[in-house]
């Protein structure tokens, strides 16, 4: 690459559009104060004293704020501006310093000119097409979402999942606030997708979609109670603690809940084959086996054996 390093006015150097917030970077600023600019600005030279901004907004603001005058900067020849935004793609995608929200930006502003495609910035930018095409596939999605969520600080990409859910449009509203508000997160949104994309997901009717999104966000914000099950139940066949004994008992009131609800759904119970119903009775039969087990004689003295039968006729009489 051809450039030369050279001490440039700040006021020399004309800005192109930055494709990133503008908000003043207090921390930055202060780093810059004390150690000094680690890294020259990347510009092109345009004319005599007249320069481009290509690469370094964000250090260019900072200085621009403590008063700084001149600054070093690497000098190249005068290109394009989708050139110079290629320049900027091809180093933010390789360093993630920008947020998916700027990358989008400066894609769509790379594909209003028709000599740009997918594959052909994938390869300017040495990153895949697959890379380029999740940014131009949701240019649909609400741009209010984009601007909120942006302001939030939160991801991009899930919005585009948000936008694309087999859902009603106030249901993707709900999301996206929720989202935006950071009350549940991108993992909550893929566990959404997952579940609207069973084929039972479609037969649940529109007043209980809800219902059904907001049950699986809840469980899957405490998945860590799946290990605590796991962790406990070996805890428990290991020996006997008052912990894990409680904390196992409060778990299987709570599958027992969710059986006696199973059983009270009408679908499921009067549509029930005698078969199924036979494999119900056993399973409870089973359970309560377990809770009380036959008397097995032959483990007890005989004296024990006879003294029982007594007292047992004793009681009858």
């Amino acid at each position: 690459m051809n450039y030369q390093l050279k001490k440039i006015k700040l006021s020399d150097i004309r800005l192109e559009t930055d494709y990133r917030n503008t908000d003043k970077d207090l921390d930055f600023i202060l780093d810059i104060k004390r150690n000094g600019l680690q890294y020259a600005l990347l510009v092109e030279e345009e004319g005599n004293n007249q320069y481009v901004l290509v690469d370094g907004y964000r250090r260019y603001y900072a200085l621009e704020y403590i008063g700084i005058t001149s600054v070093n900067c690497f000098v190249e020849v005068k290109s394009t501006e989708e050139e110079r935004i290629i320049k900027r793609l091809r180093k933010e995608f390789h360093t993630k310093r920008r947020t998916a929200y700027q990358l989008e930006r400066m894609i769509n502003r790379l594909l209003e000119n028709e000599k740009y495609h997918p594959r052909l910035i994938a390869s300017l930018c040495n990153v895949t097409e697959n890379t380029i095409t999740k940014y131009i596939k949701g240019s649909s999605v609400d741009p209010d979402w984009l601007r909120r969520g942006e302001m939030a600080g939160v991801g991009r990409h899930a919005f585009t999942d948000i936008h694309n859910l087999k859902v009603n449009e106030q249901i993707k509203h709900y999301l996206a606030d929720k989202y935006i508000n950071r009350e549940i997160t991108r993992n909550s949104i893929d566990a959404v997708k997952k579940t609207t994309k069973l084929a039972a997901f479609d037969n649940i009717t529109d007043e209980k979609i809800k219902d059904c999104i907001d049950e699986i966000i809840f469980l899957h914000s405490k998945s860590v109670n799946k290990i605590e099950n796991v962790v406990n139940k070996y805890s428990l066949k290991a020996i006997y603690n008052i912990s894990s004994h409680t904390f196992m008992h409060y778990y299987t009131m709570e599958l027992f809940d969710s059986i006696e609800e199973v059983l009270r759904t009408r679908n499921y119970f009067d549509y029930l084959s005698d078969y199924q119903k036979d494999e119900l009775n056993e399973a409870v039969r089973k359970l309560q086996q377990i809770l009380n087990p036959p008397i097995n004689w032959a483990k007890f003295p005989d004296e024990k054996v006879d003294n029982y039968f007594e007292e047992k006729d004793n009681l009858d009489h």
